[in-house]
């Protein structure tokens, strides 16, 4: 079984972010390849509005790199009924890979697990506990473990579990146990003669009918008859395996959830010494079986990132994944691996531009649908070519794209980029956070945010609850300064807000300074061309 490739962008996601993650997903699959697009947090709205204008589904929510239970190959449970006889269970879980058996009430409700250890922990009791245990057979459970027919069975059977061989030799016959076991391959005056000296059980073998005179005499002293099919050796040999397993079963279990990480569960198991573990979905029905030779041999998760190449941008514990590919536009960031990947980075305003590109190379072409994904992604990333980001082939893809969408590039646009610029009536920390990226410039972290705006009054509407909003931002995560751009939908200049010990640098980065908190710049609408390589060459030289 492969695992499929989860292709995802950037925590917060842009427009960029979650429209090239569907359309090289798309690209992927029709290449043969089972490819899957994912989202590391919440569709902004100018995202909402591409899905629903193309009708085409979000990408999936992760939220973790690390492998699943459910991502890895278990062993299918094999179960067993807790009224079950040992015999049972030695049949069952000799054709079991993991050497268990999963133990169930009539409901399907776990109740515990059989190894072969429990199993093979009879054949060294002593002869007191082995009758112990098999006091709590049946009638029903013994006949069908030595391979017979209930002749007779009496309505309150109780046997003390000693279980006796009866010969010709009526010396060894005297000495029958009362409530006793036994199995008898004599004629009918001795099988009379066990039944009166205190049998509770008679097995008879070797003859083909018991005579009524035997099963009478059954009757009155209230002792169980079976007819076995098989010769006494072989019932001698299986006989006290008649007991129920729910005697003997492992009741104090482990198991584990489907949904648990493989790193977690490997953890946890070693502390412990079973064979193989339960593995449990949210309705506590068993799904399966685990064992460690699963998880050393398990296969991590298949990545491929698109829109970025920074760890901290990327999903929780992309380390502990197996990494394809980078698609990417921006700096190169700090993504390690150990082996050598497709690693594409070029010099262009969008992710999109470059994945439309591929469709090509490859001998495809995106359909209507996601040639307006694409489209989308590139005229966000450049607000509409206005963006210093912008390059040629840009301009060049997004006219393509236009014509297979069938879709005017400046009437679509105004109608994408207007989508989210209603931050005067929208929840003040989702326009923060939705596209909030952190970075690491020399020995300073630099928390930068970016929203579109339409009037100017929207953000005076906003401005003294989001300065609110970023002091605790800072605050909680120890930045040493934290921005928001608010940048016209149409790109016609960005007015900053920011917070934060490394304040005072932002009158050298932007033209007009209105508070110590605040400004404008009529040319800055970049935040990874313009502002951030901007404020590193700043910071490197404090």
């Amino acid at each position: 079984m492969t695992n499929p490739i989860l292709i995802t962008g950037h925590k917060n996601p842009d427009t960029d972010s979650i429209c090239s993650a569907m359309a090289y997903a798309n690209l992927k699959c029709l290449m043969g390849q089972n490819a899957v697009a994912c989202r590391l947090g919440p569709l902004n709205e100018e995202s909402k509005f591409v899905t629903k204008y193309f009708d085409i589904e979000g990408p999936m929510l992760i939220k973790d790199a690390r492998s699943q239970l459910k991502d890895i190959q278990i062993d299918s449970p094999v179960t067993i009924n807790l009224n079950k006889t040992a015999k049972d269970a030695w049949n069952l879980i000799l054709g079991t890979s993991n050497r268990s058996l999963i133990v169930t009430d009539e409901n399907g409700t776990l109740k515990g697990v059989l190894s072969t250890s429990n199993l093979s922990m009879i054949r060294l009791l002593q002869n007191n506990d082995l009758a112990d245990l098999m006091s709590k057979a049946s009638v029903l459970n013994i006949a069908n473990t030595v391979n017979g027919d209930i002749i007779y069975e009496p309505d309150n059977f109780i046997s003390n579990g000693k279980v006796t061989i009866i010969t010709v030799d009526q010396k060894f016959s005297d000495q029958i146990a009362n409530s006793s076991i036994c199995i008898i391959s004599l004629n009918e005056i001795h099988q009379i003669d066990t039944i009166i000296k205190g049998c509770k059980c008679l097995i008879v073998t070797g003859i083909d009918n018991i005579k009524d005179e035997v099963i009478d005499v059954a009757k009155k002293y209230n002792c169980a008859l079976i007819k076995s099919y098989d010769d006494t050796m072989e019932v001698v040999k299986v006989v006290n395996e008649s007991f129920p397993i729910n005697l003997i079963m492992t009741k104090d279990i482990v198991t584990f959830k489907e949904d648990e990480f493989v790193s977690e569960v490997n953890k946890k198991i070693s502390n412990t010494r079973f064979r193989s573990y339960p593995v449990i979905n949210e309705f506590d029905e068993v799904v399966g079986q685990v064992s460690r030779f699963h998880l050393q041999k398990h296969r991590r998760k298949n990545f491929i990132l698109v829109d970025h190449s920074a760890k901290n941008q990327s999903v929780l514990n992309i380390d502990e994944a197996k990494i394809l590919e980078i698609i990417d536009h921006h700096h190169i960031g700090n993504i390690e691996t150990d082996y050598p990947i497709y690693y594409r980075n070029q010099i262009c305003g969008c992710t999109a531009t470059i994945i439309s590109m591929m469709y090509k190379e490859n001998g495809f072409l995106p359909n209507p649908k996601y040639s307006g994904v694409l489209l989308s992604a590139i005229i966000s990333d450049t607000l509409n070519f206005k963006s210093k980001t912008t390059t040629d082939i840009d301009i060049k893809t997004a006219k393509w794209l236009a014509k297979r969408a069938k879709v005017n590039i400046n009437d679509y646009a105004l109608e994408l980029l207007g989508a989210s610029v209603d931050i005067k009536h929208a929840d003040l920390q989702l326009v923060l956070k939705r596209d909030l990226k952190v970075y690491d410039i020399g020995k300073y972290t630099i928390a930068v945010g970016q929203t579109n705006y339409r009037n100017v009054e929207d953000i005076h509407f906003i401005i003294e609850d989001f300065k609110d909003l970023l002091q605790v931002e800072l605050r909680s995560n120890q930045y040493d300064l934290i921005i928001m751009m608010f940048t016209q939908v149409m790109a016609e200049g960005t007015v900053f807000e920011f917070t934060g010990s490394l304040s005072y640098i932002m009158e050298q980065v932007i033209e007009t300074i209105f508070s110590e908190e605040s400004g404008y710049d009529s040319g800055i609408i970049s935040r990874k061309q313009q502002l951030i390589p901007k404020m590193g060459e700043i910071l490197k030289r404090l």
